[in-house]
């Protein structure tokens, strides 16, 4: 066993991206702390080079390595680029843990033309993980791709996906957020269906009503709400510890394709199982991304 009550992870390499707040820095942390050699990705370089610092002095007790990397994952040059940098350092990769997220309470569109949080929150994961797909057939090769519950109120067959990506069929920023959190889990399920020969698994989860950033941020009614009901929220080390149930242990090896509410596992919303859905989503994120 590591530190506390964590298996170890001692030697294992793991990428975590939004590792300086929230969900992914709780996960960060707990990595780290379990002996895994992390690197952190994070759009703000004083932000993640805050939390590298306290991941380094975790990493210092527990003998492992941290290091940091700037993205803006909604930027897909700069996916490519850090994709590059990770593939010439990381010949295999254990662990990769899609965090990073953004919900915004206006219309947004990126400088490629996608809606922004559609951009940042599905097509900079799907593209990364594609780049690093070798690198993880490499290594242990386990994907947690975090989600919410609020891909509940998504719909991707409410427009053309061409609309819905490119922020032509806005219903507000909770719908294109659930949107964007409904494809995490399109994703998820058909990576398994084209990648698990080659030994990768992947699973989707939801880490709880948090206290992060996205609800700080956030300027709709909705965000208000979540700060005024803060004190009832869940601290983000639950998502944390909910995500390293994934990825620590050996036993759960076989475990993959599944929707997790934080620690249990539960059916995800009807869309997230349209085969479909899933084949079209994913040809077309290969084409606006250019993926291969």
């Amino acid at each position: 066993m590591g530190t506390g009550d964590h298996m170890s992870l001692k030697g294992q390499i793991a990428l975590v991206t939004g590792a300086n707040s929230g969900v992914g820095k709780s996960t960060a942390e707990l990595l780290v702390r379990a002996g895994a050699d992390l690197t952190m990705i994070c759009r703000s370089r004083e932000r993640g080079e805050a939390a590298l610092a306290e991941m380094q002095r975790a990493g210092a007790a527990a003998g492992a390595e941290v290091r940091l990397e700037i993205a803006d994952l909604s930027r897909p040059a700069d996916v490519r680029v850090l994709a590059g940098r990770l593939a010439a350092r990381l010949p295999a990769i254990d662990i990769l843990v899609n965090n990073a997220g953004a919900w915004l309470h206006r219309r947004e569109i990126s400088p490629e033309g996608f809606e922004m949080m559609f951009a940042t929150n599905h097509l900079g994961h799907f593209l990364l993980t594609h780049l690093l797909l070798d690198g993880l057939a490499a290594g242990r090769g386990r994907i947690v791709n975090v989600s919410s519950d609020a891909h509940r109120y998504g719909d991707l067959r409410r427009a053309g996906l061409e609309a819905i990506a490119r922020g032509d069929a806005w219903r507000g920023g909770f719908k294109s957020y659930g949107d964007t959190k409904l494809a995490n889990v399109l994703f998820t399920f058909e990576s398994i269906r084209r990648w698990e020969d080659r030994g990768i698994t992947a699973n989707t989860l939801h880490p709880g009503t948090l206290r992060t950033r996205i609800a700080r941020r956030n300027r709709s009614t909705l965000g208000l709400l979540m700060r005024m009901t803060r004190s009832l929220l869940t601290r983000p080390e639950v998502g944390g510890r909910a995500v390293m149930r994934l990825v620590e242990d050996p036993a759960r090896d076989d475990v993959t394709g599944r929707y997790f509410k934080i620690e249990k596992e539960v059916r995800a919303q009807a869309q997230a199982y349209d085969a479909d859905l899933a084949r079209e989503l994913w040809e077309r994120s290969l084409e606006w991304t250019g993926a291969t």
